[in-house]
């Protein structure tokens, strides 16, 4: 399963649209699209440009703490994916401006081997009990390529 992975768009949706095509072009069909928030309404509108691409791929977002008003967000998501189960959330219930070990710890509390996160705009990733990714800023031209094979990751940091 290869899943595009963005977070903090903050508006700039545009843009977001030109990295998609760019990334269509090096990497073929996406079977999942993933937003970490702080853009909401972003993904909402590139709902139907993704769809225009992969007719069936899934989508999931989750609200971030400038996402205040969109209706019907979660602040994080539990998937399964692929044999892994992802942690999807913004980051900023959970202090990842000053440190990681919260957000690890309930990620892996809720079974998870695989932690998606936003909110600080710096590209990171770490292995700790579960896999940390945050993709940067959609707004600063940061994604992630994230691939699960039978509940394996592999990851690419994305900067256009």
């Amino acid at each position: 399963m290869r899943c595009l992975v963005m977070s903090d768009s903050h508006g700039h949706d545009d843009d977001v649209r030109w990295m998609l095509e760019q990334c269509w072009k090096d990497i073929g069909p996406v079977d999942c699209y993933l937003h970490c928030g702080d853009g909401a309404y972003d993904f909402m509108r590139l709902e139907n440009f993704i769809r225009g691409r992969d007719e069936y791929a899934l989508m999931y977002g989750v609200g971030g703490n400038c996402d205040v008003g969109v209706p019907g967000l979660e602040s994080y998501m539990v998937l399964n994916l692929e044999g892994a189960k992802v942690f999807l959330t913004h980051g900023h219930r959970y202090h990842v401006k000053s440190e990681y070990s919260y957000i690890d710890d309930v990620s892996k509390e809720k079974g998870c081997s695989i932690t998606l996160f936003g909110h600080t705009h710096r590209p990171f990733w770490e292995q700790r009990q579960t896999l940390l990714l945050n993709p940067g800023s959609a707004a600063d031209g940061r994604m992630a390529l994230l691939e699960i094979n039978n509940g394996k990751p592999r990851f690419k940091l994305l900067a256009f």
